[in-house]
């Protein structure tokens, strides 16, 4: 019997990802059905006002932070390349 090829064998690992995401999805969302049937109808305090829930206020700030360091790396990256030319 032949050896299998790596293209044969990447094929059938990508199959077996894809039929396991496709079981994880439909468990999700079995979940996600039974939960909605037996949670209260209340919506919930973020979405009635439109605002983050408390637990995640730091995200924003977070990313503020980030994005500014990122702007100021790039910044200096390109000043760099001016002045090492």
């Amino acid at each position: 019997m032949a050896k299998k090829t790596r293209k044969v064998l990447k094929q059938a690992s990508q199959q077996r990802a894809i039929q396991q995401a496709a079981a994880n999805i439909t468990t999700a969302l079995t979940a996600a059905t039974l939960e909605a049937a037996a949670a209260p109808k209340s919506t919930p305090t973020s979405a009635r006002t439109g605002s983050v829930p408390e637990d995640y206020r730091y995200v924003k700030s977070d990313l503020r932070r980030i994005s500014i360091l990122a702007a100021s790396f790039t910044a200096i990256l390109i000043a760099l390349s001016f002045v090492i030319r």
